[in-house]
């Protein structure tokens, strides 16, 4: 059995790629007519694309499918020019052509799923992206790095806002923090955040007083 993919790309539940799912099949694939060999594990209209075991088959033809090694290619259809079955697969008995009948089973793909993960990835990535400043220093990016590590902090416009209550205005000194007078409390505790970053950025210091070199007595004094 042998076919060609014509556009539209799309696999139904009548193409013979289709049906063939579990069993040997031979791709010449775009641009160069590659030819691969192997087991098709699924073809997908999702992603427009099928997926090749490339292993060897079993020496056993007896052998399951799942006992093979995998060597998996990934081909979108429009790469696809031709096809070539040349062995049948592995199947569930008195099953149909396609998946359901395909050993191993091949899961359906949870879309519900998968639009979650998406719709998380999104808010994580506009959450990262609200952490950084817009047209402010490196350094008034790293204060307000510092601060966000124990306390809730968030951009307002050119401002760093902590806890809600706390403002630190530019240029970001312990002379730039304003609050209302009922969150003295806030502000001692972020004033320390920024002495300490500010001590940081000193590097080490050190209160010893100098030691004196004692100097030797001078002969034939």
């Amino acid at each position: 059995m042998a076919g060609k993919i014509a556009t539209p790309k799309v696999v139904d539940n009548d193409s013979i790629l289709y049906k063939a799912v579990g069993a040997r099949i031979k791709v010449t694939c775009a641009p160069h007519n590659n030819v691969l060999e192997g087991t098709l594990f699924t073809t997908c209209n999702i992603t427009n694309a099928i997926a090749l075991n490339t292993a060897p088959a079993p020496p056993n033809p007896s052998a399951p499918l799942s006992s093979q090694p995998g060597d998996y290619h990934i081909i979108p259809f429009a790469h696809i020019i031709s096809f070539e079955l040349v062995g049948q697969g592995e199947r569930v008995p008195e099953s149909g052509p396609g998946f359901d009948g395909a050993l191993p089973s091949i899961s359906k793909v949870d879309l519900d799923a998968l639009r979650a993960r998406e719709e998380q990835t999104i808010r994580d990535m506009k959450k990262k992206d609200a952490q950084k400043g817009k047209g402010v220093t490196k350094e008034a990016q790293e204060i307000f790095d510092t601060i966000a590590r124990t306390l809730p902090t968030r951009w307002a416009d050119a401002q760093i806002v902590v806890n809600d209550a706390v403002l630190i205005l530019p240029p970001y000194t312990l002379d730039s923090l304003k609050a209302p007078a009922d969150k003295a409390q806030s502000v001692a505790h972020v004033r320390k955040i920024l002495e300490n970053f500010y001590q940081r950025k000193k590097g080490p210091t050190t209160n010893r007083a100098p030691v004196a070199t004692p100097i030797a007595p001078r002969k034939g004094g």
